[in-house]
């Protein structure tokens, strides 16, 4: 189960922007935004559970562990976010 590298960077980034967007921004402010919001909250609280031990799964698994390194960092930064503001 060694996932693709990209793939696990990118779900990072996405994660951590989601959650930045919606610790600051009004996301029922906008219809469009809410209506994201909402249809994307169940997969992103999955994401914030399992990609972190996902990541340290691959990281152990693979030779270059530069780029898990660096999800693994993105994925503490946003459990940081949501758990301490």
């Amino acid at each position: 189960m060694i996932a693709n590298k990209k793939l696990l960077l990118f779900l990072s980034i996405s994660m951590l922007i989601y959650w930045l967007l919606c610790n600051t921004i009004d996301v029922y402010k906008f219809a469009v935004l809410g209506v994201f919001y909402e249809m994307l909250w169940l997969p992103m609280m999955v994401m914030l559970f399992v990609l972190p031990i996902v990541n340290t799964y691959s990281m152990l698994n693979t030779k270059n562990r530069l780029i898990h390194y660096f999800s693994l960092l993105l994925n503490i930064i946003t459990l940081l976010i949501v758990f301490l503001i």
